[in-house]
């Protein structure tokens, strides 16, 4: 089962939760779900360079690009309470020039990218 989580959870406890979860899957759904998995753990690697980073600059740099309402609703709720948000810290991680797309495709494999970018297209059929 090992192999099937690269890159891993870096906290032994969820690592071990998420081979788990593997090995009670039916052979068939381990592959999809590993998936999942993998690219789970590489986005929360991502998410993880950010920890303690976060400015009141960064803060105020993220407020001017939010939509009127939102950035309003940002800024009664206040830096502290907002620093934590995965959108706060990818935006700052981004305004340090460290991208989520080029940090997690060093992570995953082609196919996992691969993937990964399908998800981000537009569903086709009829409309």
């Amino acid at each position: 089962m090992e192999e099937l989580l690269n890159p891993r959870h870096p906290f032994a406890a969820q690592h071990q939760a998420q081979l788990a979860l593997l090995r009670s899957l039916p052979e068939p759904m381990r592959a999809d779900q590993a998936r999942l998995l993998r690219l789970g753990n590489a986005a929360f690697r991502y998410q993880q360079q950010a920890q303690g980073t976060i400015t009141e600059d960064d803060f105020t740099d993220w407020l001017a690009g939010l939509p009127d309402k939102m950035r309003q609703a940002m800024e009664r709720e206040g830096f502290e309470k907002n620093k934590t948000t995965l959108a706060l810290r990818r935006h700052a991680l981004e305004r340090r020039d460290m991208g989520y797309d080029e940090f997690v495709k060093a992570l995953v494999s082609a196919e996992d990218w691969a993937y990964e970018q399908s998800l981000r297209q537009p569903p086709t059929g009829n409309t």
